[in-house]
């Protein structure tokens, strides 16, 4: 995607998200994807990111900030990367920090292609797809792809910085009401 630039250094994502009961045909075939560890450090809006490829020996280590200002919608969020060594990841990662750890696989579908989330540990069962968009206006002419259960775009429930707050318990009783 070629996000638009807020200010010098932020961009712009504009993205709609998805509820599935189950992995879309032919997605585990494709070898290509990534195990991503998310560190979330407690009272800010900072995320420590640790991509490692599942096809090869890749690793990318970015330390985030994401949010939503008041004037943007739920599907429009702001977003800073600074992109680390593994020394500086190292540092970064002996702050206190709550984790969530998911599995991403790219899926295409015609000229659209999605990033399929299947969420590990205590979130298990949990299974997302998440589409960016380079202008606005698209996101408005997407509708729910045929794979999807519904469009959570707008339910704080499903983002990360909610989930790592929420006990197990939480997660499962909200999780059942979803599907």
């Amino acid at each position: 995607m070629n996000p638009q630039r807020i200010g010098k250094y932020a961009c712009l994502e504009t993205e709609r998200r998805f509820l599935l009961n189950e992995l879309p045909e032919h997605l585990l075939e494709n070898s290509t994807g990534w195990l991503i560890t998310d560190r979330y450090i407690p009272n800010t809006r900072i995320r420590l990111r640790h991509m490692q490829s599942l096809s090869d020996d890749r690793n990318i280590y970015k330390l985030t900030q994401k949010y939503r200002a008041e004037h943007q919608d739920a599907s429009e969020t702001t977003i800073t990367n600074i992109y680390l060594t593994k020394i500086e990841y190292d540092l970064f990662s002996t702050l206190g920090a709550k984790l969530l750890r998911k599995r991403r696989y790219p899926y295409k579908i015609k000229d659209h292609t999605f990033s399929i989330d299947i969420f590990e540990g205590r979130y298990q069962g949990l299974i997302l797809a998440e589409i960016e968009f380079e202008k606005i206006a698209e996101k408005d002419k997407f509708l729910l792809p045929s794979f999807a259960v519904k469009d959570i775009t707008d339910d704080v429930f499903f983002t990360g910085g909610n989930l790592v707050n929420l006990t197990a318990e939480e997660f499962k009783e909200e999780l059942s009401k979803q599907k």
